[in-house]
C-alpha cells in the first residue's frame, strides 16, 4: 500500500510537470494534430527506475526507494473535466411596446367677437317734422324742428322724452316720434341714411369683415358707397359694393357721411324759407323772342348807345342787349316817356345817364349793335322793366321783394311788388 501511494504521488507530480512544460512552451504541442481527448497518465508515467530521467518526468531515487517486486503499472485515466452546464440564457425581457401618446389637438382660441358699431342715433319717425323743445314738456319753448328722417345724437332720456342734439339744435323730443336703438339702426339702412367715404389714398375692399377675407379690389380717396350699418362693426364698415355684392372697408380709413337733414333752429328755418322763396322766383332762362321793329331818331340812338355803355359797358354782349330791351320796354309801355331820351332821363330811373360823357371816347361798337338789334325786334329779357347791379340788391336786401328775377352776369333783372 505504501508503495502504491508513492507511485500515485509520483504520477501526479509528473502530470503537473507536463502541464507546466506545455504552458511554458518546453513541450511541443501541435495544435493541428492534438487530439480532443487528453492522453492518460499511464501513457506518460512508467515505474521503470532504469528509464532515463528527464526534467519533464519525476522518478524516485534507488536509494530512497525500497526494493519491491515490480507491479504492473496501474493505468490512471484522467477524469475528464466535466463541461460546465451553461447557465440558461435568461429570456430577454420584451421591450414593452409604447403606445404613442395621442397628439392633443389644441382647442382653438375663440375668435373674439368684434366690438359692435357704436350707433347712438335717433331718427325722426314723423310725416313732416317734430318740435324740439327747451325742456321735457309740451309747455317748454320750441327751439327748433327735426324733420322727417332727420338724424340726431341721443344725449339721454327724461321720462317719455329723449334729449337730442342735431345741427345747431339741442333739446327734447317726445320719444314716441323717434326711432331709437336697433330700430334706428335698421331704419338707417332702409333709407340709406349714411354713405361710407374713403379717406385713405388707396385701400382694399374685402369680401368679409377681416383681412383673411378675399380682396375684391381697391378704391381711392373720395370713393363713396352706401353704408350698411346693420352688418358693420367697430372695425369694418359694410357697404353696397354693387347691386349684388356686400363688401367691407376698414373703418379707420372711412368717414360716415349722413345723407339726412339735421334739425334746424327757428332762425335757420326762417332763413331757409326766405331762400326758398327767392329761389322760387328765380327764372333761370328767358327765351329770345321777336317783336315789331321800333324806329327812333339819330339823336335818340346816340343817347341810347351811351346809356347802354354807362350801365353795361363791362357786361357781356347778352347783358348789353338786355339793358337795351328794358329801355325799349319802358318806351313801348308809355309810362316812362315817349322817346328814348325821355325814358332814360326820367327822375330816379337811369343813373348811368349822368355819366354818359365818360363813354363818348370809348369804343361803342357792341353798344350800338345791341341797340340796333333791340330796335329790330330781338328781345332776350321778356317784359322786365327793372334791373340792378347784384351788389346793390345784396346791400339793400331786395331779394325777398322780387316776384320774378333773372340774372345775367352782374345784373339782376326783376319784377316786384310795390
Amino acid at each position: 500500500m505504501k508503495q502504491l501511494k508513492y507511485r500515485i504521488i509520483s504520477a501526479l507530480c509528473a502530470c503537473v510537470c507536463f502541464f507546466v512544460a506545455a504552458l511554458s512552451g518546453d513541450f511541443p504541442v501541435n495544435a493541428d494534430t492534438q487530439n480532443d481527448t487528453p492522453a492518460s497518465l499511464g501513457d506518460l508515467v512508467t515505474g521503470a527506475p532504469e528509464q532515463a530521467p528527464s526534467r519533464n518526468h519525476i522518478t524516485t531515487s534507488p536509494e530512497d526507494t525500497p526494493q519491491f517486486t515490480p507491479t504492473p503499472a496501474v493505468l490512471l485515466t484522467a477524469t475528464p473535466t466535466p463541461k460546465p452546464t451553461p447557465s440558461p440564457t435568461p429570456a430577454a425581457t420584451p421591450t414593452p411596446t409604447l403606445t404613442p401618446t395621442p397628439t392633443v389637438t389644441p382647442t382653438p382660441t375663440a375668435t373674439p367677437t368684434p366690438e359692435p358699431l357704436n350707433f347712438t342715433k335717433a331718427i325722426a319717425n314723423v310725416s313732416d317734422f317734430v318740435n324740439v323743445r327747451e325742456g321735457a314738456s309740451t309747455d317748454a319753448k320750441i327751439v327748433g324742428k327735426l324733420y322727417k328722417n332727420g338724424i340726431a345724437e341721443v344725449l339721454g332720456t327724461d321720462g317719455e322724452w329723449t334729449q337730442i342734439s342735431s345741427g345747431n339744435v339741442t333739446g327734447y323730443v317726445f320719444s314716441e316720434y323717434l326711432y331709437l336703438g336697433e330700430k334706428a339702426l335698421t331704419y338707417a339702412d332702409r333709407i340709406t341714411a349714411y354713405n361710407a367715404k374713403v379717406t385713405a389714398n388707396s385701400m382694399n375692399v374685402r369680401s368679409g369683415p377681416g383681412t383673411e377675407h378675399d380682396k375684391l379690389g381697391s378704391v381711392t380717396n373720395g370713393t363713396t358707397f352706401p353704408a350698411i350699418l346693420s352688418l358693420s362693426n367697430a372695425e369694418w364698415i359694410a357697404v353696397q359694393h354693387d347691386a349684388d355684392t356686400v363688401a367691407y372697408l376698414y373703418s379707420e380709413y372711412v368717414s360716415l357721411v349722413c345723407n339726412q337733414k339735421p334739425a334746424m333752429t327757428l332762425a335757420e328755418i326762417a332763413a331757409a324759407e326766405r331762400a326758398a322763396k327767392i329761389e322760387k322766383a328765380h327764372v333761370k332762362s328767358i327765351p329770345v323772342t321777336y317783336r315789331d321793329p321800333v324806329t327812333i331818331t339819330e339823336e335818340d340812338l346816340e343817347v341810347f348807345a351811351l346809356v347802354v355803355a354807362a350801365e353795361a359797358y363791362w357786361e357781356p354782349y347778352e347783358g348789353k342787349l338786355a339793358v337795351a330791351n328794358v329801355i325799349l320796354n319802358r318806351l313801348l309801355g308809355g309810362r316812362y316817356g315817349n322817346t328814348v331820351y325821355g325814358v332814360v332821363t326820367a327822375p330816379g330811373q337811369f343813373e348811368g345817364y349822368k355819366h354818359i360823357d365818360k363813354f363818348r371816347s370809348k369804343d361803342l361798337t357792341d353798344c350800338y349793335k345791341a341797340c340796333n338789334e333791340a330796335l329790330s325786334g330781338k328781345n332776350n329779357i321778356g317784359d322786365y322793366l327793372f334791373f340792378h347791379a347784384d351788389y346793390y340788391v345784396d346791400a339793400h336786401d331786395e331779394w325777398p321783394l322780387f316776384t320774378s328775377w333773372h340774372q345775367i352776369d352782374g345784373h339782376v333783372f326783376f319784377k316786384r311788388k310795390w
